[in-house]
């Protein structure tokens, strides 16, 4: 009776370590965690400590666990400290169904992303950047309602952005940049009314700025630069109150610049550079006093150079270079007390240039190619910072 009972002990106690090993992580997420080191070359990544060995799973490099679920699976991020992952994110990472932060960022994988991985339903960061990806984001996106951030820039990504990602109410960090994504921007991505950053450029996108952006009132930086966006600037940005930067440059935008752009008043860096825009500089531009840097070069822009830029105060480049600007220089330029680059090259203006430029702080200077006349002003010789001048070109001179 005595060895029996003993023996019953026994089996309870190995019985009882076996369920204390099996609690510490569920089946599903054991597998597809073994299935993730076997499609992205586990045995050669930069850090694998404790994979695939009979310690805790919580031990496990990059791996957090919360109570018998993973919650967390980093295994490389934005400081460009990837782990040389390759091959392919497996289907059975929608099975790490307790996941809030699924962070593969600056590795070498390649092929889809997974559809699977809108079944993660609980994440809140999602980060695939830096990677090889190519084929399109899957339209199921939208059920990662939860998502915060989602970055997938700097892959090779194609197709449309789905209109479904206007269903991520809560996210605050939306990056698509540089990849090759094309059609529309959706509508519904001014659903994202808590979005600070939205990241867009750098792809193939056409037709117009969608109207809707101007309900994403929290942003403070977004970039549409670098596409192939047509149309005309939404006057509805200008209730982007917010917003630090704006990049809209080197598109195929059209129309004039939306007076509503000032009441932007905290705008660093204002850039509508190289695209198509006709009529006048309004003169509410004025009213970014916070600006650092305007860049409207390289468009068609005509009419006078309004005095209001004067304004300014806190500006240090400006370039409204090859336009068809017409009329003097203002004066009140001689306010911008940090500016130290100057383009006004290539235009169509006349009169003679104001005395009051002797004040900036100037380090490049260019007047080009436009109608100045009149005598070189003394007060040009005050410029001591200067290292470039271009004054050629003025034919009364």
């Amino acid at each position: 009776m005595k060895t029996k009972s003993i023996f019953f002990c026994l089996v309870f106690a190995l019985c009882l370590n076996i369920n204390t090993l099996n609690a510490q992580i569920n089946v599903q997420d054991s597998l597809a965690l073994v299935d993730l080191y076997n499609s992205t070359d586990g045995p050669n990544w930069y850090n694998n400590t404790n994979w695939l060995s009979s310690n805790s799973v919580s031990t496990w490099y990059g791996i957090t666990v919360t109570g018998t679920r993973v919650t967390s699976l980093v295994l490389g991020d934005q400081n460009f400290t990837g782990n040389k992952l390759t091959g392919t994110i497996p289907s059975s990472i929608g099975n790490l169904a307790g996941l809030t932060n699924l962070t593969l960022a600056v590795n070498q994988l390649s092929d889809t992303i997974p559809s699977s991985i809108s079944k993660l339903v609980s994440l809140e960061k999602l980060d695939l950047s830096f990677n090889k990806l190519t084929g399109s984001i899957p339209s199921s996106i939208g059920n990662l309602i939860n998502l915060e951030r989602l970055n997938l820039d700097v892959n090779q990504l194609s197709g449309g952005i789905p209109s479904s990602i206007g269903k991520l109410v809560h996210l605050t960090h939306l990056g698509l940049d540089a990849n090759q994504l094309s059609g529309s921007i959706p509508s519904s991505i001014g659903n994202l009314i808590n979005l600070d950053m939205l990241l867009l450029q750098g792809n193939q996108l056409s037709s117009s700025i969608p109207s809707s952006i101007g309900n994403c009132v929290n942003l403070g930086y977004l970039d549409l630069s670098f596409n192939n966006l047509t149309g005309s600037i939404p006057s509805s940005l200008g209730n982007l109150v917010n917003v630090v930067d704006l990049y809209l440059g080197w598109n195929q935008l059209s129309g004039s610049i939306p007076s509503e752009l000032g009441n932007l008043v905290n705008l660093n860096d204002l850039y509508l550079n190289s695209n198509q825009l006709t009529g006048g500089i309004p003169s509410s531009l004025g009213n970014l006093v916070n600006l650092w840097h305007l860049f409207l070069n390289n468009n068609q822009l005509s009419g006078s150079f309004p005095s209001s830029i004067g304004n300014l105060v806190s500006v240090v480049y400006i370039d409204l270079s090859e336009n068809q600007l017409t009329g003097t220089i203002p004066s009140s330029l001689g306010n911008c007390v940090d500016l130290d680059e100057l383009h006004l090259n290539n235009n169509q203006l006349s009169g003679a240039i104001p005395t009051s430029i002797g004040n900036l702080p100037l380090y490049y200077l260019y007047l080009n190619n436009n109608q100045l006349s009149g005598t070189i002003p003394s007060s040009i010789g005050n410029l001591v910072n200067l290292r470039y001048l271009y004054l050629l070109e003025f034919p009364e001179f």
